[in-house]
């Protein structure tokens, strides 16, 4: 992904419960969208109204199918 792009989150390429239990904290679930706001010097990432930050490491670790710009 790059900084702006929309997509649909299709699921965690981890089986490591710790990490999923991280993600699912921020509330990140499969099915939601998400759209990239920032890289450096963390992932920032906005799902509907809210905007988390993570490191590398864990944003890895979602899966995306990008999608249409809608305006």
């Amino acid at each position: 992904m790059h900084v702006g792009d929309r997509g649909q989150i299709s699921g965690f390429s981890t089986y490591e419960p710790k990490k999923i239990r991280k993600l699912m904290s921020l509330g990140i679930y499969p099915g939601l969208l998400i759209r990239l706001l920032q890289v450096f010097p963390a992932y920032v990432f906005q799902v509907g109204y809210t905007q988390f930050a993570v490191d590398r490491e864990i944003a890895r670790e979602i899966q995306v199918t990008l999608t249409a710009d809608k305006p």
